[in-house]
């Protein structure tokens, strides 16, 4: 088969993704392998595909992160029920983090050496929603992206920004401590679901 016709069967947006797919296979092997840390250890990449329309963004990995899984713990408790309330597939979800791998105490510092990876993770997954999950997720956030983002966004506020709507939500972390949270933390849910599917 002629080369021309070869790419002209595959779709004329293949490269478009070819490049997508490698440059995010670039990125996750940088995270991975970083070292700017005080203390070093490997990095946590975001796990899911380019394309996803959802990201999910968590401040911090959670506890049990492990490639594939930054968010440890707190998918293995959330993911299911968000999956099943609302029909999301697993393709259609990116799960990532600010701060790439786990510290004590979080500093702007820690946060302004990670933004990079952030801006450039969101830019290639290209989702229709960010649900950035706490103070930590925010400031990161605004680090990465700019003076676009809120300084202090509260949960349930909503912008747009390259074409993506950002909805602001309390720290995954905080859903099964406190009661009072969670009721809102799924309420908060419900709209990511209805940006999702273009009804805000």
């Amino acid at each position: 088969m002629e080369p021309d016709r070869e790419r002209a069967e595959e779709g004329p947006l293949k490269p478009v993704e070819d490049k997508l797919l490698a440059d995010l296979a670039g990125l996750r092997e940088d995270i991975a392998s970083c070292s700017l840390c005080p203390g070093g250890g490997r990095g946590f990449p975001g796990a899911g595909r380019a394309g996803a329309g959802l990201y999910l963004l968590a401040g911090r990995p959670g506890p049990g992160a492990k490639q594939g899984n930054p968010w440890g713990e707190w998918w293995d408790a959330l993911g299911g029920k968000m999956r099943s309330r609302w029909g999301w597939a697993a393709e259609e979800i990116y799960l990532a983090t600010a701060l790439r791998c786990h510290l004590g105490r979080i500093t702007r510092t820690d946060i302004r050496r990670c933004a990079p990876y952030l801006a450039e993770e969101i830019l290639l997954v290209g989702p229709r929603v960010v649900l950035v999950c706490g103070r930590a997720a925010a400031v990161a956030l605004r680090e990465a992206l700019g003076q676009a983002i809120p300084e202090e966004p509260r949960a349930g506020d909503v912008i747009t920004l390259f074409s993506a709507r950002f909805l602001f939500q309390f720290d995954v972390s905080r859903v099964a401590k406190e009661s009072g949270v969670e009721e809102s933390f799924w309420r908060i849910m419900g709209k990511c679901d209805g940006l999702l599917r273009g009804k805000s």
